[in-house]
């Protein structure tokens, strides 16, 4: 997973990039990280889980959010909690999990434990693809975690 969604080094790099690419690399050959990716990804990538059907949950839910983000909507308003429930329903569904507080629960622990690297990591590689230093994914992730806080 981490070396298909790594990009390479454009060919003429801007100091940003190059930086941003150091980093990367440092942080993928981290063989502590690797293992903790590792065991993450087990939890994720059983024989149920339908990467595809994640993949357009998690898109539609970060245009959503986007959206409300524009709008100057919190994730404590109604559309925030709306946004929530959908996002839970479609990802236990990709997962054939249930969209309950079991579920719930443990995606807010996913979160908790993986998203500081985790989005530092998709930082890193919104500058290697040239889209500056801010990653959308972390402001949206954190958003529909905070929405989903109000869930049960």
């Amino acid at each position: 997973m981490m070396d298909a969604g790594t990009p390479d080094l454009p060919d003429d790099p801007t100091p940003e990039q190059i930086d941003a690419w150091v980093e990367l690399m440092g942080m993928l050959s981290d063989k502590t990280y690797a293992a903790e990716m590792r065991s993450h990804m087990s939890t994720l990538w059983t024989e149920e889980f339908d990467p595809t059907a994640y993949a357009q949950a998690a898109d539609a839910t970060f245009v959503r959010v986007r959206a409300a983000i524009e709008n100057g909507l919190g994730p404590e308003s109604a559309v925030g909690r709306e946004i929530a429930v959908a996002w839970l329903a479609d990802s236990a569904k990709a997962m054939k999990r249930a969209p309950d507080k079991e579920f719930l629960d443990w995606q807010l622990e996913q979160y908790r434990k993986h998203h500081a690297r985790s989005a530092r990591y998709q930082e890193l590689m919104a500058v290697l693809q040239g889209q500056g230093p801010q990653a959308p994914t972390g402001c949206e992730w954190s958003w529909i975690i905070d929405a989903m806080k109000q869930l049960f």
